[in-house]
Parts: C-alpha cells; structure tokens; sequence
C-alpha cells in the first residue's frame, strides 16, 4: 500500500514534467517559426527593394556657389549620387579634370558643373573670359537716370539711345542705335546676386558687349552726344523700326523747312555779269 502510495506521485511528476517538456518545445516551435518568417520576409523586402531601387552614377556638382569669371579651387566641387537615367549630358565624374577651369556664367551650390560652362585651364579670369567669339567689350558712362535709376545688373538687356545733332545748325536728334545689347558688367560686379536684384544700386559705369562695327557707333555717339541705356523685358529680344524723334516732331508741331542758302554778294554778281 505504501508502495502505491509512493507510485502515484511520481507518476504525477513525470506527467508534469512531460506537459513542462511539451510546453517548451511548442514555444521553441514558436519561436523558430517566427523567426523563419521574419528571415523571409526580410529577403522578401531587400529583394522588392532591390527591384525598385534607382541606378545611380556619381557627378560633380558645386559644392559652393562658383561665382562668374572665377577660377574653380579642390573645395569648390563634391561628387554626389545622381541618378543614372537624369544624368545631365557632358556631367563630369572626376573633380580633378575642372579644378583651374573658369566658369562662364555663375554656377548655383548643389547643380552639376558641365564643361559648357566652362574655359580651359589657365585661361586669364576676369571679364575677358564672358565675351563671345568676334566681341567687343565696351564701357558706357551711365548716371542714375541713364543706368536705369541703379536697377541695371549684369545679364540685363538693353537698347542704347542716343541723343546729338547731326550737323551744327540742326536740332537735336534722340535715336536708338543699338537693341538687345547684353549688359556684362555694372561698376565692378560681373554676377548680379540674388540679394541685390531688387535693390537699387548706382554705379558710373556699364560694360556692354557689342560687335567692333557697333563698338565703332557707341564711339562716336557717346563722343557727340549722349548714351542713354533702355532696359528690355526678359524674352523681349525682337528688333524695333524706329524713326528717332527731333524737338518739333515730339511737341507736335510742323518741323519747318530748312534755311534757303544766302544769296550771293551784289559786288560779285556785277563782277560776274561784266565777265560774260
């Protein structure tokens, strides 16, 4: 009997620790299974991301804003991921092939430095490097009223008025001579900068860029007379038929006959008739 008795909690115990046994084994299970479906749907997620990530290629870009006229330093450039099917044409994959290259026109921090924005290395900086093939650079008087009330900046469009006689005893005549003349700098700034683009800013002098025939008319118009600078709209680069306007013509009134020639001497008709 006692036997029994002491059977009986040991079979007990072997029930539980199966059950125990059980328990673990089915959170092992567990544990595993969620493992494994973790491991796959990670794969799972690479492999869908993998599909869909974007190709990309390394291109220069400007680390700083490069300013017009100006050499490139080392620092200026940084290669960033760019992608692969918006790679700009000519996009440069080297910094070191742009370094001592002179940026034509500014170059904005962050957008790719392209060849055609570019001079060759070693070429000389400075206003030289903006001129097109066969131009001129000219440098026109300008005060606050012709140089646009201060609102001219480089890149600007301009018609150039003049205003002289054209013979002594003739009255003044106002004429636009030129159109559409690219202005290349005002004062001493080559770059019109953001923060002054809607600020006034006297100046003595602009710098516009002309052929050597137009360099030869802005000569002797600013030498007899006076050069007056009109500002054109962006896009506005169609040419003008102009008549030019005289004092009488602009107050409405008849523009009158020119003199008659002086009559001759009466000593030298006599002269002449005693001749014949």
């Amino acid at each position: 009997m006692s036997s029994d008795v002491q059977q009986a909690p040991s079979m007990k115990d072997r029930r539980r620790r199966r059950k125990a046994a059980l328990g673990i084994a089915l959170i092992v299970v567990a544990i595993g299974a969620a493992l494994a479906a973790a491991s796959l749907l990670t794969r799972y997620m690479d492999r869908r991301v993998a599909e869909a990530r974007v190709p990309v290629e390394k291109v220069a870009v400007a680390r700083v804003d490069i300013p017009v006229a100006s050499p490139i330093a080392a620092d200026w450039i940084a290669l960033v991921d760019w992608p692969a099917a918006a790679r700009p044409v000519g996009a440069v994959t080297n910094p070191a092939t742009l370094v001592g290259r002179v940026a034509l026109v500014p170059i904005a921090k962050g957008e790719p430095v392209l060849p055609g924005k570019l001079v060759e290395a070693g070429a000389r900086a400075g206003l030289a490097t903006l001129l097109a093939p066969g131009a001129r650079a000219v440098a026109v008087r300008v005060d606050d009223v012709v140089g646009v009330a201060g609102f001219l900046h480089p890149g600007d469009r301009v018609d150039v008025i003049a205003t002289m006689k054209p013979r002594d005893e003739a009255p003044f005549v106002s004429k636009i001579i030129l159109q559409d003349v690219k202005v290349l700098a005002v004062g001493k700034d080559l770059e019109q900068r953001a923060k002054d683009a809607e600020k006034a800013k006297p100046a003595t002098v602009a710098t516009v860029m002309v052929t050597p025939e137009e360099s030869e008319r802005l000569a002797l118009a600013a030498t007899k007379g006076q050069l007056l600078l009109a500002l054109r709209g962006i896009g506005d680069e169609a040419p003008i038929a102009t008549t030019g306007a005289v004092p009488a013509r602009l107050l409405g009134a008849a523009l009158p006959p020119p003199p008659p020639p002086p009559a001759a001497p009466v000593v030298a008709r006599v002269a002449a008739v005693r001749r014949a």
